[in-house]
């Protein structure tokens, strides 16, 4: 995502990881660093020291239409860098298998497969709408219905996840204790419980 190295990629992808290593379209590998992570939006930013490197554009997954032409590009099963196109098919909400919910997920026939997640979905310009991250298949391979995380979703937390290596969440500021019969006395409340 910026000549420093941060590699935007599916939380999923690193999360049981020891160590992270990344392979350039040149076949060079790198050693990754875990820089933030955001389990609740499977998002990851990792960081690879290498010479170079040009940025991925980042889109706008605003607007996109059903039937909009985008290209998948992975390592399906350790095929490197592999490009499929499709269409997007819906924007909808879904669950992943974990039970997280991806708002506003693009769906699409772009052939993903074991090998995609973290991957991007591009449009025609070659700018990043998404990020692959789930298939619906009862086999565990490609049936036509991928999703990826929108790419304003990642966005929205980047800064937090490259500067803090967390996303910031507001709290509420509210801390709550179990009432017993001493503290209910202390205060004067009829229940001795709740």
């Amino acid at each position: 995502i910026d000549k420093e190295g941060h590699i935007l990629t599916n939380y999923h992808v690193i999360a049981d990881a020891r160590q992270v290593e990344v392979t350039l379209h040149n076949r060079k590998k790198y050693r990754a660093k875990v820089v933030g992570t955001d389990r609740a939006h499977d998002l990851a930013i990792i960081q690879i020291d290498a010479p170079g490197l040009t940025p991925a554009v980042l889109g706008d997954s605003k607007n996109l239409q059903v039937g909009q032409k985008v290209y998948a590009i992975g390592n399906p099963f350790g095929l490197n860098g592999t490009l499929t196109t499709g269409i997007v098919s819906s924007i909808r909400s879904v669950h992943e298998p974990d039970g997280m919910a991806i708002d506003d997920a693009i769906q699409t026939d772009a052939a993903i497969n074991p090998g995609n997640s973290g991957g991007p979905l591009m449009n025609w310009h070659g700018e990043v709408i998404g990020i692959n991250t789930m298939i619906y298949s009862g086999v565990g391979q490609s049936a036509g219905i991928g999703f990826a995380i929108p790419i304003n979703t990642a966005k929205a937390v980047l800064n937090d996840l490259v500067t803090l290596g967390r996303v910031r969440r507001p709290a509420l500021g509210v801390r709550t204790i179990p009432i017993d019969p001493e503290l209910a006395d202390q205060m004067g409340l009829p229940a001795d419980y709740g």
